[in-house]
């Protein structure tokens, strides 16, 4: 969008935005800070300024609106997305609950979305100062606040019923679907992860474990991720789909403790904890962090869970025990590693997001994967490798191998 055509927007929306709060128009004023731009929209922080009503006092309030990218929405869908994240913030979260408030939404289809949300870096959130390897405190953080985000489904599953499964059937997919001929994560699943196994040959691994991988893996996108989403009961819950540290913002209280707050809801699903578990897992934690931290990782996410369903009055707990949750998470792992194959170039910064929408958009899904597929060269592809040799470790191969 040319400058001229992003002020014309900005100035459209933005009185749109401060009369849904019920103030003058013609007396406030408002500034844009910072723009960003992410895979599927473009962030833009506002600051606006305006008299209160009340007491006539001077105020300001900071805003993050999100903006879908209309090129880009055609490859990913994003419009979808926006129609979820939307869905989220309207009809599942109280208002007592630790998320961004929602001030205003604006759909046009086919391709033109606006979501304005409270900027929550006045209540002391901010992101983690890295997207890769954070310190271990970060990561118990962000699992029990997982827990607790599984917890909330998981009740309202049980004692509110109707209403959740009216929230599911509403949720769109659109990632881990046949129904999209040009989906960038079919194409990106089925090639991506196929690096590590012709990295282990050219190490000179186990023949018979690199044909039974290379054979799963070829069909990475039907036998991983679209069969690992499937919910299963009783363990499906309302999972977040893209639980990275690009989505969660940690504050640190005066007693040192650090709580994270979760932020974009564009891929929620109706799915299974090791779709949350093993996104975190492998793309944004060390081989070295895995093999070290596992048990107390998942702990901190169990027990966090079970506290939040003891709280609700949630009496038979039993069946989402620490030994099936770990069996999920055996099950569906490989979810993770393939995301990891996907997107560690990213964050080892060997390749931008603006790049990949770039790549996406001028060659196509296809031969914008097949472009991906080497890039970081063999530091990637023995991470890789190690990630996966680690995940037999743990069993989480036995029904590939």
């Amino acid at each position: 969008m040319s400058h001229e055509n992003f002020q014309k927007w900005f100035d459209e929306v933005m009185p749109k935005i401060i009369k849904n709060f019920g103030l003058d128009v013609d007396s406030a004023q408002y500034k844009l800070l910072e723009s960003t731009t992410l895979i599927a929209s473009i962030v833009h922080r506002i600051h606006l300024q305006f008299e209160n009503k009340t007491n006539r006092q001077n105020e300001e309030l900071f805003i993050i609106l999100k903006k879908s990218i209309p090129n880009f929405c055609r490859l990913n869908y994003a419009d979808l997305q926006f129609q979820n994240e939307i869905l989220f913030y309207q009809t599942y979260i109280r208002p007592d609950e630790i998320y961004a408030k929602c001030f205003y939404v604006e759909e046009r289809p086919p391709l033109d979305y606006v979501i304005a949300l409270e900027n929550v870096n006045t209540r002391g959130y901010y992101a983690c100062s890295c997207v890769y390897n954070p310190p271990m405190e970060y990561t118990l953080a962000a699992m029990r606040e997982l827990g607790r985000f599984h917890g909330k489904g998981y009740v309202m599953k049980q004692m509110q019923p109707k209403k959740f499964f009216d929230i599911v059937e509403q949720i769109q997919e659109t990632r881990y679907t046949n129904k999209f001929t040009n989906n960038a994560f079919k194409f990106g699943s089925n090639i991506m992860t196929l690096r590590v196994v012709e990295y282990l040959r050219s190490q000179d691994y186990d023949a018979i474990f690199c044909d039974k991988m290379e054979a799963y893996l070829s069909n990475a996108f039907d036998k991983v991720m679209i069969k690992t989403v499937q919910p299963l009961e009783p363990l499906a819950t309302l999972c977040h789909g893209d639980f990275t540290l690009s989505n969660i913002l940690f504050k640190a209280e005066d007693n040192g403790q650090l709580h994270s707050m979760l932020i974009d809801f564009a891929l929620i699903r109706y799915s299974m904890p090791v779709v949350d578990l093993s996104t975190y897992l492998y793309i944004c934690c060390t081989n070295e962090m895995r093999k070290s931290k596992f048990p107390e990782i998942m702990r901190a996410y169990h027990d966090a869970m079970k506290d939040y369903l003891s709280d609700a009055g949630i009496q038979d707990i039993e069946k989402y025990s620490y030994d099936a949750l770990l069996e999920d998470f055996k099950r569906g792992a490989l979810f993770g590693f393939v995301l990891k194959c996907f997107f560690t170039p990213i964050l080892l910064g060997y390749y931008s997001p603006e790049l990949l929408i770039q790549d996406m958009i001028n060659l196509g899904p296809l031969e914008g994967t097949k472009k991906q597929k080497y890039i970081g060269g063999d530091e990637v592809s023995k991470m890789l490798a190690e990630a996966l040799l680690h995940m037999k470790d743990l069993g989480c191969l036995e029904h590939v191998l």
